[in-house]
């Protein structure tokens, strides 16, 4: 054990390129557009399969130009991206994987659009994928069967891809003899046609699909060259939900999208992520401790392979030669017991061995659970790789295990308090939008919005029109200067697409992303929809020194007859008045809103019809209270450092409070003027910190004296802050130090 730690660094060290590595190549998912079902196959309800997939935005966020190109003289070549897809449920207090390995997506053609949060785009033109470009690819385009190939014939640690006997070079049915080894497509859609519904589609067993369960989609974009310290962004997750009693399926997006692995969104569950240097690709580890029932803790396991191309052949978990260990499982992917991997245990190691046949491969998740007599501390798992290949024999990746060992922890606890968000939204799914007949008011005063319905008058537009048509914009001249959050401007830049901006470089997407609304620039939505204007005279502008009014009048929605009207009012104090009149719902989703642009700090869909009655006054910036956390465990003989994070601007002052006793159960400071506030410490030594930046570092020194094993440190955070309280005062979470080794 003692040993670990410098095998990891040793590990993590080269671990900055690999060989193919293109400096400045990043890539970024970011968005899970929708899921949607194709349909089933098989045998009747619960033992067939249903077909399901999920489309995505992505972005190029790098400094550099990615290749993009799928043939050379009539052969196949891989220098773009692929893309892959998985199901994972959340029940019973594990996550799983319920899509088989699955298919990716081979994008063969680069469309570079001006919209997303790496705007603004700079194609030139050519087969490349630009800096600051973005492309979406909804679940139907995802979906097309021509264009999906098994994963087991990608490398996702250097994202390549052979098309020589591949997939799509053999055809499907297989042509066979020397055309199926040319090297060109022999895949047409001719045999595509005759695909059922579900064939190299997100293909779930209906048997794992339960009532009450949490679903989640992932999407994982593989670039070749990219360097592994750029690859946080390649994927994606999102809640989704899945309902249905066996002869179809109702699927629906239901809460906002995060980077990361579908591991990360495990409640309850700690992760942490090792690779083999930079020789082969990463697992992810995450584990769920609960208990004691009876004296035994119960440990969940689960393991991603992320990007390793060897893949893992086991687990081996560290124990207390003194543990009992009982009730040994194992799940993976598939319904075959015959190559279920087989628990073994000795005096110091847990092991799950893989069969032959049955490593744990990349897009892939495997689970494995036990029992045991001793608490978790902070230890290594090794996998052991799968495969002969370059790099070491196995990855170590840090974990909660049952070692027995005394170890230094970091735990914690509570959460921050005194929220204040800079954006207003809502997210509407397709035929959700209920704001018709309804108005929003946002009042300016001190650089910030009120938002709140007042009464407000539709006026009939008698000015010219913008001339828009899809997906397009017009610039409006301001006979006055506008002030909003942020700014002032003299223009307004007006897209078809029922959406405002101060400033140009939103783009004209027609596909309405509540991710892409906060992260982009600053704009006003009153109905980000996919709209069809004729040029003829749809959207029309009246100025005058008064108020400039846009108008939406009786605008189709894209892609059937029914139609809208809505209308921005704009006054030259900086008040923005929403007027929504006879609205029908039709088409995609609906984002409506405003957004400073650049917002850190979701607060998540606002249900606007059930709130504007009430004012809802914004901040100038986003805060969601202050954060206190260290930079490494409280290991003895080591220096730490206290990190106090999200100070917010003008603050008086911050302390850093610590004790050697936590306040259990936490003492709640409403009274004291502090709602939502909780004190987690007792009897506290206060470090003061003086007109405070946005964050404050604090050394600690961890004496290197074995009586303090086990000795608790406790610390929180506070900054004086107005108006964020009524006292000003508003506190951080709080962090347990529990000294070891």
């Amino acid at each position: 054990m003692i040993a670990r730690p410098l095998v990891v660094a040793l590990l993590a060290a080269p671990a900055v390129c690999q060989s193919n590595a293109v400096p400045g190549m990043d890539a970024q998912v970011y968005e899970v557009t929708d899921i949607a079902y194709y349909g089933r196959q098989g045998a009747a309800y619960p033992n067939g399969e249903a077909g399901f997939m999920v489309g995505h935005s992505h972005c190029n966020s790098g400094t550099v130009n990615i290749p993009w190109a799928s043939t050379s003289g009539g052969l196949m070549i891989d220098t773009y991206p692929k893309i892959a897809f998985l199901l994972a449920r959340e029940s019973g207090g594990r996550m799983v994987q319920i899509s088989d390995r699955g298919h990716s997506k081979h994008s063969p053609t680069p469309f570079n659009f001006s919209s997303g949060p790496c705007a603004p785009c700079t194609s030139t033109g050519g087969p490349f994928f630009f800096v600051g470009c973005s492309d979406t690819y909804g679940s139907g385009t995802n979906a097309g069967q021509y264009a999906l190939g098994p994963n087991e014939e990608i490398d996702p640690w250097l994202g390549s891809w052979n098309p020589v006997g591949s997939y799509f070079d053999r055809g499907d049915p297989s042509v066979g003899g020397a055309a199926a080894m040319d090297g060109v497509r022999s895949l047409t859609s001719s045999m595509v046609s005759a695909f059922g519904p579900v064939k190299n589609r997100i293909v779930v067993r209906e048997s794992e699909l339960l009532a009450g369960a949490s679903y989640y989609a992932e999407v994982h974009l593989v670039i070749k060259g990219e360097p592994v310290a750029n690859r946080a962004n390649n994927l994606r997750t999102r809640p989704v939900s899945i309902t249905g009693t066996g002869g179809s399926w109702s699927v629906g997006t239901i809460g906002p999208s995060a980077f990361g692995s579908v591991l990360t969104r495990w409640s309850g569950a700690t992760t942490d992520i090792g690779g083999n240097g930079n020789d082969d690709g990463r697992f992810e580890v995450g584990v769920k401790v609960t208990g004691p029932v009876g004296g035994m803790w119960h440990y969940e396991f689960a393991v991603h392979n992320i990007d390793n191309n060897r893949g893992g052949a086991s687990l081996r978990i560290p124990v207390d030669a003194a543990a009992t260990v009982q009730n040994p499982g194992f799940r993976d992917i598939d319904a075959d017991p015959l190559d279920d991997w087989t628990y073994s245990r000795t005096a110091t190691e847990i092991a799950f061995t893989a069969s032959a046949t049955n490593p744990l491969d990349w897009n892939t998740i495997y689970n494995c659970w036990f029992d045991c007599s001793v608490a978790p501390s902070f230890g290594f798992v090794d996998i052991d790789e799968a495969r002969v290949g370059p790099g070491m024999l196995s990855v170590q990746v840090a974990s909660q295990v049952p070692s027995g060992i005394p170890a230094a922890t970091v735990q914690t606890v509570g959460t921050s308090c005194g929220e204040c968000a800079s954006t207003i939204y809502e997210e509407f799914g397709a035929g959700g939008f209920d704001l018709g007949g309804r108005s929003m008011t946002l009042t300016l005063s001190g650089g910030t919005y009120t938002a709140q319905e007042t009464p407000a008058a539709f006026v009939p537009p008698t000015g010219p029109s913008l001339g828009l048509t899809d997906d397009s914009q017009a610039t409006v001249v301001l006979p006055f200067s506008l002030p909003y959050p942020g700014g002032s401007t003299n223009q307004l830049v007006v897209c078809s697409n029922g959406f405002i901006s101060p400033v140009n470089g939103n783009g004209t997407a027609f596909t309405p992303s509540a991710s892409a609304f906060l992260a982009g620039l600053p704009r006003w939505a009153a109905a980000w929809h996919d709209f069809l204007p004729n040029a003829s005279g749809n959207v029309l502008v009246d100025s005058s020194p008064s108020q400039v009014l846009v108008t939406w009048s009786n605008v189709p929605h894209f892609g059937n007859s029914l139609t809208s009207t809505f209308q921005y009012q704009f006054l030259p104090n900086g008040t923005v008045r929403m007027l929504w009149t006879s609205m029908t719902v039709a088409g995609n989703g609906y984002v409506v809103g405003w957004s400073p642009g650049a917002v850190v700090q979701d607060p998540g869909s606002r249900d606007l019809s059930a709130t504007l009655s009430v004012p809802f006054t914004l901040c100038s910036g986003s805060f969601s209270g202050i954060g206190l956390g260290v930079s490494d465990r409280p290991i003895l003989g080591t220096m730490i450092e206290w990190q106090i994070t999200g100070i917010p601007a003008g603050s008086g002052f911050a302390a850093l409070m610590r004790s050697v006793t936590q306040a259990a159960p936490p003492i709640d400071l409403t009274a004291a003027g502090m709602p939502g506030c909780f004190a987690h410490v007792l009897a506290p030594i206060a470090t003061l910190y003086g007109s405070p930046g946005s964050s404050v570092q604090q050394a600690e020194m961890i004496p290197n004296n074995a009586s303090l094993i086990g000795f608790v440190l406790v610390g929180q955070a506070i900054s004086y802050s107005p108006p964020l309280t009524p006292l000003g005062l508003v506190a951080s979470n709080a962090i347990v130090l529990t000294l070891g080794l």
